[in-house]
C-alpha cells in the first residue's frame, strides 16, 4: 500500500489523505508559498511562481466554480460509468480536477457553484472501495 493510501477497514481505502480534510468541513489542502503567497494544488516542493522552497499546507475554500467538465461513459475497470469529471476554479486561483458526484450528470452547467465532498472513486482489484475527494453541486 502506498503512503498516499490509508486503510479504514477491510472494505475501504482512503486515497490522497494528504490532499483533503473533513474537519471542520470538507476542503482540499493546497500548498501556499510563504514568499509570494501563491497557492498550488497539490502542494509542490518549490513554488512554480517564485521558486521558493518555503511552502506550507493551506486549506482551499470549500467552494469553487465549475470551469469545465465531461461525462465519462467508458472507463477503466472498477469505475462505475457514467460519471462526471470536472475542473473547478477556487478563489485562491487554483484549478482542480476531480469526479463530480451528481445523480444526473447531464444537468451540470458551466459556472455552477461546486463544493468539496468525499465519496467512492472506484473499486480496486480486490473489490475494496477507494474513497477520495470529489466535487458536487453546492447546496443552497
Amino acid at each position: 500500500m502506498s503512503e498516499k493510501e490509508k486503510t479504514t477497514d477491510q472494505t475501504e481505502l482512503l486515497y490522497g489523505t494528504n490532499l483533503f480534510s473533513m474537519t471542520p468541513h470538507p476542503h482540499l489542502i493546497a500548498g501556499r508559498c510563504k514568499a509570494c503567497g501563491k497557492y498550488t494544488f497539490p502542494k509542490y516542493y518549490a513554488c512554480p511562481f517564485c521558486f521558493s522552497d518555503n511552502l506550507e499546507d493551506a486549506p482551499l475554500s470549500p467552494k469553487g466554480v465549475l470551469h469545465s467538465f465531461t461525462i465519462v461513459r467508458r472507463s477503466m475497470p472498477g469505475y462505475q460509468v457514467p460519471y462526471a469529471l470536472g475542473l473547478v476554479n477556487f478563489p485562491e486561483e487554483v484549478r482542480v480536477m476531480a469526479q463530480i458526484e451528481t445523480p444526473n450528470p447531464d444537468k451540470l452547467k458551466l459556472d455552477m457553484e461546486m463544493e468539496v465532498t468525499t465519496g467512492l472513486i472506484r473499486k480496486n482489484s480486490d473489490g475494496k472501495s477507494v474513497i477520495s475527494y470529489k466535487f458536487r453541486p453546492a447546496s443552497k
